[in-house]
């Protein structure tokens, strides 16, 4: 028998989890909106190749971006709970001040990670000197497009609210830089800078609102991070090293599958597939926003070790997005192609083919959202690295080969098979460690 106790736990986590997502779920409607203006513009503005060249740069940087990550905010949050719950300044200060140092040696990572592969890059895909230069500059933005320790502040601190307000500004700020190039015929390089900004605006709001809670709560003082370089909690280094690998290997995929593509098959081909892919996540994107609220609190039901409630919460959730996956690909069937056309004002053969395919991809990463955090939360994040590792491994060369052979339905397909992999990799760790969970701290 379930106790009252634990079914009023259970419905509290529920209710903070969806109002929570809820309050997310605006700033991305508000980016959504303003993404189907400013892509079509866009599109207009520079035609579908320079388009793709623009998608092509901007996924060199998130490369680069997302191969220097430490996963700092999850670091922050499974230090870091307890003490800012419990007011404890000096513990809390500490496991900040390792996040801000991390997040600082990613970005000198990046920069060097983004120079040195537009080189490689740009000579495979034959870009002009020019090109290469926009995208050499470009790279300098690539650190900023992660706010690591300060987004990991603002999930412990249930601040949610804060994250549509940001969306929001740097959508419209995107907009209206777009409407002014579309305007005025501007070019490529332009619209290289009005992404810039955007992530410039972006970073700057969290920096800010992160800052501003920690002064206000406990003093805090930025510089004072960079004293002591040495200092970490035992299973620190071993918990970010694992989940950032884990991470970066779920991130990066497509960023690489794009450039995949894009190096395979040209520009254009390389934006279809990225606007194919946008499409199919921004369908399940309300349903992805859970990930961010869930992980916090299955932090604190672990501190509280609620272990029933914990397993109780994580299979509601994944029945939640299991119903909600079959009503997405019934949606994607009636209006993924009608989005297309109306986003890139061009027609492509099987653009309803390919829409479908990447919403099954996008689906099985949606039922792996309660997943990935149970294994984290439960200390088997190194299961999650080392099968993710597996297979990417295998996903990367056989994205390339498919796209060469079969176009875009053999770089769609291949991955729509790769997350299914990690998926079925994820169920069957789930079912290993189930029934140790929470048995070494009873």
């Amino acid at each position: 028998m379930v106790s009252k106790a634990h079914m009023s736990g259970e419905r509290s986590v529920f209710r903070s989890i969806f109002k929570n997502v809820s309050v997310l779920t605006l700033g991305r409607i508000a980016n959504a909106l303003c993404s189907f203006i400013y892509i079509a513009l866009a599109v207009r503005a520079l035609g579908l190749s320079d388009f793709g060249l623009l998608f092509l740069i901007h996924s060199l940087a998130s490369t680069s971006s997302v191969l220097s990550r430490m996963q700092s905010w999850q670091t922050l949050i499974r230090f870091g709970s307890e003490s800012f719950g419990n007011g404890d300044t000096d513990l809390l200060h500490r496991v900040i001040h390792f996040c801000i140092r991390l997040d600082t040696i990613s970005a000198a990572c990046a920069i060097v990670f983004g120079l040195v592969g537009v080189q490689i890059y740009g000579h495979t895909a034959h870009w002009s000197a020019h090109v290469r230069f926009l995208a050499d500059l470009y790279m300098f933005v690539s650190p900023l497009m992660y706010s690591g320790w300060a987004n990991g502040i603002l999930r412990m601190a249930g601040k949610f609210h804060l994250v549509p307000i940001i969306d929001s500004c740097a959508a419209l700020a995107k907009t209206l830089g777009v409407i002014i190039g579309y305007v005025l015929h501007l070019k490529l390089g332009y619209f290289l800078f009005i992404w810039a900004m955007t992530i410039i605006i972006d970073y700057g709001f969290y920096i800010h609102y992160a800052l501003d809670i920690l002064r206000r709560k406990f003093q805090f003082r930025y510089f004072r991070a960079f004293r002591h370089w040495r200092w970490q909690l035992p299973g620190m280094w071993q918990f970010t090293r694992a989940a950032s690998v884990n991470q970066t290997l779920g991130n990066i995929s497509g960023h690489v599958a794009t450039l995949l593509v894009g190096n395979g098959l040209g520009p254009a081909e390389a934006a279809v597939f990225r606007v194919c892919r946008q499409i199919a996540d921004g369908i399940v994107t309300p349903a992805q926003l859970i990930s961010p609220v869930l992980y916090p609190e299955l932090v604190r039901m672990r501190d509280r070790q609620d272990w029933r409630g914990l397993k109780r919460v994580t299979w509601k959730m994944f029945g939640v997005l299991s119903a909600l996956s079959l009503a997405l690909l019934l949606l994607s069937a009636f209006f993924g192609s009608t989005i297309f056309r109306f986003l890139l004002h061009v027609h492509v053969h099987h653009t309803s083919l390919y829409i479908s395919i990447m919403l099954l991809a996008a689906v099985f990463s949606l039922l792996v959202i309660p997943l990935e955090p149970l294994l984290i939360v439960v200390g088997h994040v190194k299961f999650l690295m080392k099968s993710r590792t597996a297979v990417m491994a295998v996903y990367f060369p056989a994205l390339y080969v498919l796209t060469r052979h079969f176009g875009l339905a053999g770089a769609c397909l291949s991955t729509a098979v790769c997350n299914a992999t990690i998926l079925l990799s994820q169920i069957l760790g789930v079912w290993f460690f189930y029934d140790r969970i929470g048995k070494s701290k009873a």
